[in-house]
This record gives structure tokens, C-alpha cells and sequence, in this order.
């Protein structure tokens, strides 16, 4: 149990880490691009070979097609409200940013919906016995570090405090890293094919976001290089769940 906590723990001090050094230093945004991109390709394996293995292990066809596109369809929708609040604005670019302004609330609920999906899949890659928890922890870390950090910026831009900005973040972080110990908790109490269906739901919410935002946001700054961070992400991913 001490082993989950720890590593509940730290998805949430990523985010925390991320304020510290947006808040403290000007990292270059190729630098942060870099990371999303290495993350996103460890996210990447630890899907495909890790949760969605499982779900189909628990739930068959059923389980992992209604979970997997129930979960891309949620995030999906609730990306596009955010959006229109405002709560992306941070993950675009200075150039192709539009001129709706930044809303600190819609940041807050868009880290929510990036996080719990993560958090709830932590919870069950800890349970599993195949080891991709390490992976799954070692990928939210990566992917935790570079939204906390792009939106340090515009949160000041807004007018909040420093005091204000790590403030929501420590709420956002202590929801998550309490997601994922509730995650490994409750969910072995389920019935399989239910178990099933919320790691495919997991799942899709997981890719669909790498696929809206992680992944274009990280294109757009790094260019060509990005496709090959991400190669090298799944690789040393894939390695390391095989070593």
C-alpha cells in the first residue's frame, strides 16, 4: 500500500513541480514540447500493452468497445466546453492562439479532466500484475509537468498571485493523487466486465487527449523532432515493460 501512495503522491507533485519551475524559471516552450512528446509515447505503450490488455482480459469486445469510445466521446465533448471557456488557450501556441482570453477556472476543470482519467488508470495499472504501473506513473509524470508549467504564464496574465496559482494546483493535485488510491481501492471489488469497461474507458479518454492536445500542442513548437521523441518514448517503454 505504502508503494500506491508513493506513487499516487507523486502524479500530484509533478503538477506542483511544474508551477514551481513555471512560476521560477523561463524554460524554453521546445524544451517543454520535448517532454510532452517522450511522455506521450510512454503514455502510448502503457495503453496498448498495459490497460487495454486488461480490459479485454476482464470484459471481451463488449467491454473495450463500449468503455474505449464512451471514454474518447466524454473527453472529447468536455475538451470542446472547456475550449469555449477558455480553459485551453494556455496549451496553444503564441502565434495560432486565439483571442479569446485564458479563464483560470476553465484551466481548472480542463486539468481535471486530463487528470482523473490518468489517475483512475493508475489505480488499476497498480493492480495489475503485469507491471505496467511503473510505466503508467512514469508517463503521468512526464505529461503532469509540461500543463503545469504552460499555464503558469497566462494564469499571471489573468491576474492571479502566485499564491492563487499554487493554490489550485494543490487542489487539483491532491484530487488526483486521491483518485488514484481510491482507483486501486474500490475497483478489484467490481465485477469483471465491469472492471473492463472503466480500463477501456480510461483508455480512450487517455488517447483522445494525447490526441486534441498533448501530441498537436508539443507538434506545433518542436516540429519533425516530435515524431521521433515519441518513437523513443514508446520504445523505452516497451523495453522497459519487457526487461
Amino acid at each position: 500500500m505504502l508503494k500506491v501512495i508513493l506513487f499516487a503522491l507523486s502524479t500530484g507533485l509533478s503538477l506542483m513541480i511544474g508551477v514551481i519551475l513555471g512560476t521560477s524559471l523561463k524554460i524554453s516552450q521546445k524544451v517543454i514540447a520535448a517532454i510532452m512528446a517522450f511522455g506521450s509515447g510512454v503514455l502510448i505503450c502503457a495503453l496498448t500493452f498495459g490497460l487495454m490488455e486488461e480490459a479485454f482480459k476482464h470484459g471481451g469486445f463488449d467491454a473495450v468497445i463500449l468503455g474505449f469510445l464512451a471514454g474518447g466521446g466524454v473527453f472529447i465533448l468536455g475538451d470542446f466546453i472547456i475550449h469555449r471557456f477558455g480553459g485551453r488557450n494556455y496549451k496553444r501556441s503564441k502565434r495560432n492562439r486565439k483571442t479569446r482570453e485564458t479563464n483560470g477556472k476553465a484551466i481548472f476543470f480542463g486539468a481535471m479532466l486530463d487528470g482523473i482519467p490518468e489517475s483512475i488508470a493508475l489505480g488499476i495499472a497498480l493492480l495489475s500484475k503485469n507491471g505496467i504501473g511503473i510505466l503508467m506513473v512514469s508517463a503521468i509524470f512526464l505529461s503532469n509537468l509540461p500543463e503545469s508549467i504552460s499555464s503558469v504564464d497566462d494564469l499571471e496574465k489573468e491576474g492571479m498571485s502566485k499564491k492563487q496559482i499554487y493554490f489550485m494546483w494543490g487542489i487539483v493535485s491532491i484530487v488526483v493523487a486521491a483518485t488514484a488510491i481510491m482507483s486501486y481501492l474500490f475497483m478489484d471489488k467490481l465485477a469483471a466486465n465491469t472492471l473492463g469497461i472503466i480500463e477501456a474507458f480510461a483508455s480512450g479518454a487517455i488517447l483522445a487527449m494525447l490526441a486534441d492536445s498533448m501530441i498537436p500542442e508539443a507538434y506545433e513548437t518542436g516540429g519533425y523532432l516530435i515524431g521521433l521523441l515519441t518513437i523513443l518514448g514508446f520504445l523505452t517503454a516497451f523495453i522497459l515493460s519487457k526487461a
